[in-house]
């Protein structure tokens, strides 16, 4: 079951038009996908509804591939997460008649803050209610770095939190003194060329064989990696500007990433966060 976005009755998940009302509804499986873009001149209720479930539908698509849209679209109701997103949506339109009283009413910037906001809204609704209909379970320290809700966090304790590595099967290094040499040095020689003041996080070893010539580290200002059969790359934080995962695999600037699917999307999510607080 589903709610009408005009009245707020009950109806059938593939109804087109509301029972009650008679308002159309949004067909999500015909809706085309695009950026979120909100009408700051008319109520905002029913935008971010429907705003919500493309977002939706295309962080299933990009993330679970496709998998079980109308199970997520279902457990919005059934949960009671359509209360939340209507709280968000209130919290929303108040943001924007505040700045239109101010004058400050910049419909680009607003457009920004909201696409940030659904973010926030899908993380949590898919990690906190929906952990048995994704086959990759996100940690939900995820949620203690809320773009609308934090300041900037640390960001040793943001690659902590997001990448959750301890809970990886990957070799994952952090004490370099005690990390056998033979890795090391591979490492070194493949793909981690740091500055002589950049702080290494850690290095994780992904080669079969655990001699270190495959993995990827991070440092205080940039990401270095190396997939099988491919040369060394490595890119600096403030100038990522092209983040995508294809099928189990994650594109930085154009440039193939993998280790394994989980990893690949903790690290896309903190990429992200990464770029958006600019580090």
């Amino acid at each position: 079951m589903k709610l009408c976005s005009n009245c707020q009755s009950t109806m059938p998940l593939q109804a087109r038009f509301c029972p009650n009302c008679g308002a159309k509804q949004l067909d999500i499986n015909e809706a085309p996908i695009e950026k979120i873009l909100f009408d700051i001149d008319q109520a905002i209720d029913k935008q971010f509804t429907e705003q919500f479930f493309l977002a939706l539908k295309r962080r299933i698509q990009n993330e679970h591939h496709g998998q079980h849209f109308q199970a997520f679209s279902e457990r919005v109701y059934e949960s009671g997460f359509r209360d939340t997103i209507s709280r968000k949506a209130d919290e929303l339109q108040d943001n924007i008649d505040i700045k239109k009283k101010q004058g400050l009413a910049d419909y680009r910037q607003i457009n920004q803050a909201a696409e940030l906001m659904m973010e926030d809204i899908l993380d949590f609704f898919i990690i906190r209610f929906c952990p048995d209909l994704t086959d990759i379970d996100l940690p939900e320290t995820i949620l203690k770095h809320q773009y609308s809700n934090n300041s900037k966090s640390d960001l040793q304790t943001l690659l902590k939190d997001y990448l959750d590595l301890d809970n990886e099967q990957e070799r994952i290094y952090r004490d370099f003194l005690n990390m056998p040499v033979e890795p090391l040095k591979n490492a070194g020689k493949a793909y981690l060329y740091p500055a002589k003041d950049e702080k290494i996080f850690f290095i994780c070893d992904s080669s079969p064989l655990g001699n270190g010539k495959e993995g990827f580290a991070m440092t205080d200002r940039s990401l270095y990696w190396r997939a099988p059969f491919q040369k060394g790359k490595n890119v600096n934080y403030q100038s990522i500007h092209n983040l995508k995962q294809e099928k189990d695999w994650v594109m930085i600037n154009d440039q193939f990433f993998n280790i394994n699917p989980t990893l690949n999307l903790k690290l896309l999510k903190l990429l992200k966060k990464i770029q958006v607080w600019g580090y």
